[in-house]
């Protein structure tokens, strides 16, 4: 299962793996801004959604 972490403002993909990753590890990795709409990133405004993918075949 691959997880992703998307801006909230833009959508823009900031991390997309098979490991779960803090809050504060995204935004240590992006320097604290998103690099799609320069937004800044504050780990406490996180939220969790989980969406089933569409099997492909």
């Amino acid at each position: 299962m691959t997880l992703e972490v998307l801006c909230g403002g833009c959508g823009k993909v900031l991390y997309s793996g098979y490991d779960l990753r803090s809050p504060k590890e995204v935004v240590r990795a992006s320097g604290g801004k998103c690099t799609g709409c320069g937004k800044p990133i504050i780990p406490s405004d996180f939220t969790l959604e989980v969406l089933k993918a569409e099997e492909t075949v």
